[in-house]
């Protein structure tokens, strides 16, 4: 399973369970099945520029390409730190080349998949404002996603984001029987509406962390050699 989106801890597994009280993180992989966001959306990232007179082609990102590193809630006695390269697939054809570790020594190596960034809307949580994003991760078949946000400021490139929880609405959970020890389960969206709900759900409850970029990476150019997980 794709690193981005596994599953941190989930209710049938957690060993919070035995203790009502204690507060249970959850993060569970959400699935749609086609994109739910395309170049049509104005806030998708990286996208083709304008062309002008010195550009003949080229991509811009409100997200900083480099290292970033993601820090879990320290209530959280159950997550791990990990690690995301974000890099541009390339100049005429634009799209995030994603690569996660646990370690930052790791990422050359580092678990692979392409995808896009985008604002899907904004959310109130504590009388403050926040942009509400999401790591739209695959094209086929369709699109995992990881919910983030950021308070609404200032700043075009951004380089910090809060990672929210990602809690199934009980109707929208899809699971087999009958696969032994085999993870099945998984959320079901079908709608940008329905995600930037779920997406407000969660900016109230407890993020399970920060994204945070580190510094540069060296960008190495368009990853045509990668495998790419749309096949």
């Amino acid at each position: 399973m794709r690193r981005l989106l596994v599953l941190v801890m989930m209710l049938i597994a957690s060993p919070a369970l035995a203790q009502d009280e204690e507060y249970v993180f959850e993060a569970e992989r959400i699935h749609a099945p086609v994109p739910l966001y395309t170049f049509d959306w104005e806030q998708v990232w990286p996208r083709g520029m304008v062309p002008d007179a010195d550009t003949l082609a080229g991509c811009a990102s409100r997200v900083a390409f480099g290292d970033w590193r993601f820090t879990p809630n320290p209530e959280d006695e159950y997550a791990d730190p990990w690690w995301l390269r974000v890099s541009n697939y390339g100049a005429f054809h634009c799209a995030a080349n994603l690569l996660a570790a646990d370690e930052r020594e790791e990422l050359e190596e580092g678990d692979f998949s392409r995808g896009l960034f985008a604002m899907i809307g904004e959310g109130r949580a504590d009388g403050r404002a926040w942009e509400l994003w999401v790591i739209q991760e695959g094209f086929v078949p369709g699109s995992d996603y990881v919910l983030l946000a950021r308070e609404v400021e200032g700043g075009d490139l951004l380089r910090r984001f809060t990672v929210l929880q990602r809690r199934c609405p009980r109707g929208r959970v899809r699971e087999a029987d009958g696969m032994d020890v085999w993870t099945t389960r998984y959320c079901a969206v079908e709608s940008r509406a329905e995600l930037l709900a779920l997406a407000r759900r969660m900016l109230r409850e407890k993020p399970l962390g920060t994204l945070e970029w580190v510094e540069d990476a060296n960008e190495k150019g368009p990853d045509a050699e990668a495998p790419d997980p749309s096949y």
